[in-house]
C-alpha cells in the first residue's frame, strides 16, 4: 500500500482531540509540522482449509488469505516550539497538570499513564484534496540535538492509528488558530540541577508499546491500541566535567538527568527529564590537550513520587484542557 509524505510547507494541516476511540472530533486545531510520513498496513491471515478440492488447483500453491485489521504507523518531525509542542503532547498523553509560574505557566506531561488518548489529523493540498488519519496516538517521542543547532531543534514522534479516509473538504467543526511561533535557542544539560559545561550532544527517548485490542464484533474496524508497557533512554557527552560527574561513577547512586531546551521567548523553555536513573555503561573518556570528553548513558525508572519520564512545558499559556 502506498505511504503518504507530507511536508509542512506545502499543506495545511488541522488537529482534533477524540473524546474516546468512536466520537470524532468536533473542535480543530491548526498545526504546523516539518514532515509526516504515514504508512498504511493491511493484515491478511492464512486461512488454508483441507478437505475442499475445489478451491485450488494444486497442493502447492496458497490460497487466498482472509482480510484482516487494518493499521497506520506515522513519523512526525516537530519543531521544538514552547507553544505548538504542548498541543502535541495533550493529544498524545493526554491533559498536563498546570501550575502558574510568576506571569507564566508550568505544564507537566508524564509517562506511565494506561489511559488511551485518540486524535485525528486532517492534511490538505490543492483546493480538494484532504487526507484524514483516524484514532492516532503517541507510540515514541525522542530528540536528538548537538552543539551546533541554534534555533533548530526537531522533536521526533511515532505514531499508531486506525484508519484513514479522503474527502474534498475540511472536516466539520470549530477551528482554533495556530499558536505564535516560539522555537529553542539552546540546550543545557543538568544531573541532579548543576548544569554541564560545554556539552556536545544529547539525545532523550520516550518509547511506549501499543497492544492491539480486538473486540469481538462484525466490524472489523472496532479496535483499540493500548499502553502496555514503555521504554526509556538517555545519553549526554560534554566537557569540562565538575565534581559532581566525577563522582558518579564510583557512587553509583540514583540521579535525575534533565535536558533543558530554553526559548526564544523569555522565560520560555521545554524541560526533557529522567527524575531518577542509574548510569549505564559509558565508553571510556577521550582525552586531548588540556580537555576531557565523556558520555553518560542512562537507565530512568519510576519511583511512587515520579514517572521514569517527565516533559514540562513552561509558556504563556494557561491550559491544555
Amino acid at each position: 500500500m502506498a505511504t503518504d509524505v507530507w511536508y509542512g510547507g506545502d499543506c495545511e494541516t488541522r488537529l482534533g482531540l477524540r473524546a474516546n476511540l468512536d466520537t470524532p472530533p468536533t473542535t480543530w486545531q491548526n498545526v504546523e509540522f516539518l514532515s509526516l510520513t504515514v504508512t498504511p498496513a493491511q493484515e491478511w491471515r492464512e486461512r488454508t482449509k483441507l478437505g475442499n478440492p475445489g478451491i485450488r488447483k494444486n497442493v502447492l500453491d496458497p490460497t487466498r488469505p482472509r482480510k484482516g485489521f487494518f493499521r497506520l504507523t506515522g513519523e512526525l518531525v516537530l519543531d521544538a516550539d514552547t507553544r505548538q509542542l504542548p498541543v502535541w503532547l495533550r493529544a498524545g498523553m493526554g491533559a498536563p497538570v498546570t501550575t502558574a509560574v510568576d506571569d507564566k505557566f508550568s505544564h507537566l506531561f508524564e509517562s506511565g499513564s494506561k489511559a488511551e488518548q485518540y486524535f485525528d489529523l486532517a492534511v490538505k493540498v490543492g483546493a480538494s484534496d484532504v487526507r484524514v488519519y483516524e484514532g492516532l496516538t503517541l507510540s515514541q517521542l525522542s530528540t536528538q540535538f548537538n552543539g551546533e543547532n541554534t534555533q533548530d531543534f526537531n522533536i521526533n514522534i511515532s505514531l499508531g492509528g486506525l484508519r484513514r479516509k479522503k474527502l474534498s473538504a475540511f472536516p466539520s467543526g470549530t477551528i482554533e488558530p495556530t499558536p505564535l511561533e516560539a522555537p529553542v535557542l539552546r540546550a543545557l544539560f543538568a544531573v541532579d540541577d548543576v548544569v554541564a559545561a560545554n556539552m556536545l550532544s544529547g539525545s532523550f527517548s520516550f518509547s511506549r508499546n501499543l497492544q492491539d485490542g480486538i473486540f469481538l464484533s462484525a466490524t472489523p474496524s472496532v479496535s483499540s491500541l493500548r499502553p502496555n508497557g514503555n521504554q526509556h533512554s538517555g545519553s549526554a557527552t560534554f566537557r569540562a566535567i565538575g565534581a559532581v560527574y566525577d563522582q558518579m561513577e564510583e557512587d553509583e547512586d540514583t540521579f535525575s538527568a534533565a535536558f533543558r531546551l530554553l526559548g526564544v521567548v523569555d522565560d520560555h523553555e521545554i524541560i526533557l527529564k529522567h527524575p531518577q536513573a542509574l548510569l549505564a555503561a559509558s565508553p571510556m573518556p577521550i582525552t586531548g590537550p588540556g580537555q576531557i570528553e565523556r558520555t553518560l548513558n542512562w537507565s530512568p525508572y519510576q519511583t511512587a513520587a515520579a514517572a521514569a519520564a517527565q516533559i514540562v512545558i513552561v509558556n504563556d499559556t494557561a491550559t491544555y484542557p
